[in-house]
């Protein structure tokens, strides 16, 4: 869920509303299950932190139903395209961050 968008400072929103819209899974498939060790249900791990984890594919049609019924968008991708945006948000970031001064270097 790195390369979704930050909440901005002076903006304040709900945990549910934060799970929602900044957050997403890789969807749900037995390899990607095992792989990850069921954390591909990011929506529902933080929703639920305490949930030990193998019982998230089974909630996630629950969360997913009622994020449709309270018109939040639940977003899960394919393993693939989950693993690309994440890389691609990556590589900006780490470009962006070449471009700046070290941590404690002056700027002129």
């Amino acid at each position: 869920h790195t390369h979704l968008d930050v909440v901005d400072q002076d903006k304040d929103v709900h945990w549910l509303e934060y799970a929602a819209v900044h957050t997403m899974n890789c969807n749900k498939h037995w390899f990607t299950d095992w792989y990850m060790g069921y954390l591909n249900y990011q929506i529902e791990h933080h929703l639920f932190p305490t949930m030990p984890q193998y019982k998230f594919a089974k909630l996630w049609p629950q969360t997913k139903a009622f994020f449709e019924a309270n018109g939040l968008h639940y977003d899960s991708r394919p393993f693939f395209v989950s693993m690309r945006d994440t890389f691609a948000n990556l590589a900006a970031v780490g470009k962006e961050a070449a471009s700046m001064p070290a941590l404690g270097q002056k700027t002129e």
